[in-house]
């Protein structure tokens, strides 16, 4: 069965899968884990600036409509904001591998899978916040959509 390993663990396991002496490599994986979780990040930095603008067109005509439609609109933003948030400080968060030393070069890689897992939960927290913040949304679009005749 798979288990989460620590990032300890993963290290050793990275060691076993490219070479225990192959830090290019491995540095390499590492590297490649942090483009992965940019490319995600920027693809929900994306989906909230198309919610935005698409707001900025049809939010204020919805928002007249009714209490409920301003309640939903006002929430839905609230957390798609508070999404982009979680998005620029976290996994948007630019730090260069490269930049970085610890005291060897175990370390210094332990450190850096320790910051991507760090951008993962970033990652995930603005992921939530994105959907609860479209839910929101969605439903001041039902409320609107309900009042219009």
């Amino acid at each position: 069965m798979l288990r989460k390993l620590k990032p300890e663990e993963e290290l050793a396991f990275m060691k076993e899968l490219y070479g225990a002496a192959d830090y290019a490599r491995l540095f390499g994986a590492v590297k490649e884990a942090f483009a992965l979780i940019q490319t995600r990040a920027q693809m929900l930095l994306g989906l909230a600036t198309i919610c935005l603008t698409i707001t900025g067109f049809s939010g204020p005509r919805m928002a007249q409509s009714n209490a409920y439609s301003r309640f939903f609109i006002a929430f839905g933003l609230s957390f798609v904001l508070a999404s982009v948030i979680a998005i620029v400080t976290g996994p948007l968060r630019l730090r260069w591998i490269t930049a970085w030393r610890v005291d060897s070069l175990d370390e210094t890689l332990l450190e850096n899978l320790r910051r991507r897992d760090s951008k993962t939960r970033f990652y995930r927290v603005a992921t939530l916040l994105l959907l609860i913040g479209l839910t929101g949304y969605l439903f001041s679009l039902i409320f609107y959509l309900s009042t219009v005749e």
